[in-house]
Order: C-alpha cells, then structure tokens, then sequence
C-alpha cells in the first residue's frame, strides 16, 4: 500500500439507498421475507451550485415520482456491489462487507427466476427499477432488448462479474448466502449457455475478417466482464458446467485481438464483434479478463491475447492522448482516426485493471509502469489537464467533454459525479491502492510534451510538487532505434527497454541531463526520475 489511501468511499455511499421492493412473480432474493429491505445505488448524481450532489434517475421524471427509465439500474448495483467487495477483501472493513452483501441481494431481486425453467427469460435481469422498487423492463426510450430481461444483454454480464466475485468474497465467511449466490449465478450461466453459446464455434465475415459469433451482445468487452466474474467463481469452485462456459467465452474474446505492433489495432482486443475497425473506451477490461483466464485456466492464447493490447496497444493510446470514446481505422493502417474524443473514468479504469492483471498474470512488471500511466489520467494527465477523482470526497466526475465537436482536445470536465464514473473511479483506486509502484507513478501527471514521429512515439510527465519525471516512448520502427531523452534536475532515472509482448530486455539506472536510450521494434521503453522526494501521496 502506498503512504495515502486513495479509496474513499463517501460519494458512492451517498448513492447508496435502502428499499423495499414488492413481491413480484419470478422476482426474490436471499432471506425477503426476513430481511425485506436491499440495497440500490442512483443511476446519476447532478453537481448543485454550491458543490453539493443531489441524486436522480435516467429520462425524465413523471409527475407520480417515478421516472421514464428508472431511478436505479441492474449495471450500477452489479459494479457497486463490486466496489464494496473488494474494499472488504483488501481492508476488512465491515460496513463494505454489509454494502456488498446488500447490494449483491439487490441484484438479484432484478434477475428473473421464474418457477419454469422453460421460461426464455430465466437467468436474465430486468435493468431499471423505480424508486419504490418496482420493475421497468420497457424503459423509455427503449433499450434493446426490449423488454431487458428478455435476452442477453451488459446487465446480464455485469450480473456474472458480480455474482462471481461475490460468490468468491462471501464462500469463506457466510456459506449460506455463498450458495445463494452460486445458485444464481448458474442460472445466469444457464442463460448464456441458451442464449450465446449456442452459437459457439459459429464465425461471421465482419470487414473481411472472421470473427467469433458467440460474444454477450456481439461484445468482447461484455464478455471480458463477465469472464471476471467466472474466473473468480471457477478459481474457487468444483463448477465444470461453470469453467467450459468460461472456457468458450475467453476462446471468443481471444479471437478479437488483431494487428501488428506496427498495423491498427496494434494487439488490441477490440471491443464489437461486428465491426473489426473500431475501438472505444469501453474495451479495456477484456484484456485483463484474459491474463485471468491464464492464471485460471493455463490458456496460453488468452495470455498472448492479454499481453499484445497490454504491452502493444496500450502504449501506443497512452501516447497518443488516452482512452477515447471511438477510434477507427480499417486493418493494418499506420494510425486511427479520433472520431469521438470524450474520455470517462470507464476507459481509464479498465486500463489500469487490465495492466495490472497482466502483470500479475505474466510477470512483466514494466507493465505495472503502464498502469501508473493510465492511472494519472485521474490527477490531471488529460484532455482537460484537470484532476478528475478527488480523494477527499471520493467523487469522480461523469467525464471529459471536448469543446465545439472537435475530435481531440481542448476538454473540459463534465462535473456531475454519477454511479458509473464514481465506481469506476473507485475500481480505479482500489487497484492503485493495491499496487505502490503504479500509485506513485500515477502521480506524475502533468504533460509536459507529446511527440508524434513517423518511427517514434513520445510523452513526458511531471509532478511539480517532487520534481519527478517520466518519459514513454514506443516504437513504430521495424528494428531497434535509439534516441535521446532530457532527464531533468540531478536525480537518477531508471530506464526500462520492453519489446512488444512487455519482455524487459534492459532495466538499468543512468544520470541526469541528456542520455541515450534504445527502444525496441515495436515496443516501449521508460524513463522513471523519482526525483526530490519519494513518490507518494
């Protein structure tokens, strides 16, 4: 852990609500009629002139108090029930493990469990709830699928990741509601087996390219979210129905990867199984789903997958202005054109989830380097130069707004702080509080140069209050260059050359001034100056 804690909960725990939800056929959760009352999140949070939030729902409101989507939605509860686990996991805190517990049962009051297990909609989940609790499944404007729970969709995966890493948090302290949970989540995985995999092993021709048919929703990224939640189950479980549909999922999420180091996407798992030249923000936790897959299952193609958009992919979007909303190129370009530059805490998080898991995974620690990187996108390393997470208050706002419809930057902070950016911020910290190299690197967040060549690629940071600083190159050249690099003041820097699969093949210390530095074909090498004083919060 570093020396400051970056996770504050307060801003979620103020979207956090107790209700009552009614009794409603194929709708019940663990222990209602004992414990009537779960746990919801809001779906937004609108900034009030005096800095203060005050809570709504999605659409309009109507004059019964109810509102046109839904005050609260499965996707929120699902990933604030996350939040909440993993902060008791890593601290043991006790009013995070009741949160998690709450939520988890929240849940899955939304997911339909009929009586029948011929009903086509068993397993799947109801995505808005008003605010008295009672179900929408045809909200407006109308979401596909409509109604919610009546086909696959990202509130059913988030309901896997969810169930999954609850199942693995509560199997050792409460059995009871553990096996609660592991009941549901096989009625989800029942779902999946029905609804997606039943087209496993099919191909579809997308941009001349094949590509897996049997993706959550045509998304790699859905998909990636839900394997999180079943490598997490199937780590800990004797579930072989459970570990074959994890299986035939990751073989689909690894199929998406594509490009060279050199050629668009550059290794990237991209995120729509219907289109094989676009990428957006919402891609990143795919990959580190993968590295997951590896530790879990040994699946050398999901690892190989995890590691070219760790190593290739990522770099080369670190540099070249961070996690936007939709680039596109056709295959084996040189570069991608920005088509919607709005960055949300979603993009940046996943980054550094997934940097870390394949570190983790894979042992390439210049990685963790990375995830310091797309780390600093919170503290002001960003379209906006702005922070975008304030630890004091643990408010993430809803994100980065780019001035008149032009592609890439100016930005401008987007100041309401809703479920989904708060969570995603908070995953964000969880994963930098478990990770001190990554924090501190985090840290260095002013930009102070992009540098964009025909073979290299370059960024520099600051952190004016301690004087360190860091540099990020990667390498468009087809053979090792060299180049030269400023390292500010007197302190030393550390240099790491990695080739694009994120293999260290140089870690060595060098002095201040002007220095020479390799960086290997298609990969990245770092300059890190800790500078004046320790990186530290």
């Amino acid at each position: 852990m570093g020396d400051f804690v970056l996770t504050n909960l307060a801003h979620l725990d103020s979207l956090r609500v107790r209700i009552a939800p009614p009794a409603v056929a194929g709708h019940t959760t663990y222990r209602l009629a004992e414990e009537p009352e779960v746990e919801v999140v809001w779906t937004y949070a609108e900034r009030l002139p005096d800095g203060s939030y005050l809570p709504c729902g999605g659409g309009e409101r109507t004059a019964d108090g109810d509102w046109t989507q839904g005050a609260f939605n499965a996707d929120d509860i699902a990933r604030a029930a996350i939040v909440y686990a993993r902060h008791w996991r890593s601290t043991g805190a006790a009013t995070s493990r009741s949160a998690a517990r709450q939520l988890l049962r929240g849940l899955c009051y939304l997911q339909t469990a009929p009586q029948d297990d011929t009903d086509p909609r068993s397993g799947n989940v109801v995505l808005w709830q008003q605010p008295d609790g009672r179900l929408n499944p045809s909200a407006e404007p109308i979401e596909a699928p409509d109604p919610s729970d009546s086909a696959e969709s990202a509130w059913l995966a988030r309901t896997v990741w969810a169930l999954g890493e609850g199942y693995a948090a509560f199997h050792g302290d409460d059995p009871a509601f553990a096996a609660f949970l592991r009941v549901r989540l096989r009625l989800a995985a029942g779902a999946l087996r029905r609804q997606v995999l039943c087209r496993y092993g099919q191909w579809r021709l997308v941009d001349d390219t094949a590509t897996p048919a049997w993706l959550i929703a045509d998304g790699a990224d859905l998909t990636g979210e839900a394997l999180l939640g079943l490598c997490e189950y199937t780590r800990i479980s004797d579930d072989e129905d459970a570990r074959k549909v994890l299986e035939q999922l990751a073989e689909a999420v690894a199929a998406m990867r594509t490009g060279t180091p050199w050629t668009w996407p550059f290794g990237a798992v991209l995120p729509y199984g219907l289109s094989r030249t676009e990428w957006h923000g919402w891609a990143g936790l795919a990959p580190g789903a993968l590295a997951r897959v590896y530790e879990v299952c040994g699946d050398l193609s999901a690892r190989d997958a995890a590691l070219a958009d760790a190593a290739s992919f990522t770099p080369h979007l670190l540099i070249g202005g961070g996690p936007d909303n939709l680039r596109v190129a056709m295959p084996g370009a040189r570069e991608a054109m920005t088509l919607d530059g709005v960055q949300l805490a979603y993009g940046a998080h996943s980054r550094i989830e997934s940097l870390l898991a394949t570190a983790r995974a894979t042992g390439r620690s210049a990685l963790r380097t990375l995830a310091g990187v797309a780390g600093s996108w919170f503290f002001g390393n960003n379209p906006a130069s702005a922070p975008m997470y304030d630890p004091a208050t643990g408010v993430t706002y809803d994100g980065i707004d780019i001035l008149d419809g032009a592609a890439a930057g100016p930005g401008v902070v987007h100041r309401d702080a809703g479920a989904e950016s708060t969570i995603h911020g908070l995953l964000a910290m969880l994963a930098l509080d478990g990770d001190a190299q990554a924090a501190g690197v985090a840290r260095i967040a002013e930009p102070a140069v992009r540098i964009e060549g025909a073979e290299m690629h370059s960024m520099a940071l600051a952190d004016p209050l301690t004087g360190a600083h860091l540099t990020l190159l990667r390498s468009m050249a087809t053979s090792t260059r060299a180049t030269d690099v400023v390292v500010p003041g007197e302190a030393p820097a550390t240099v790491s050359v990695n080739d694009p699969t994120g293999e260290e093949l140089e870690h060595y210390t060098t002095t201040a001034g002007r220095i020479r530095v390799l960086v290997a074909a298609g990969g990245f090498t770092t300059v890190l100056q800790q500078g004046h004083a320790p990186l530290h919060w």
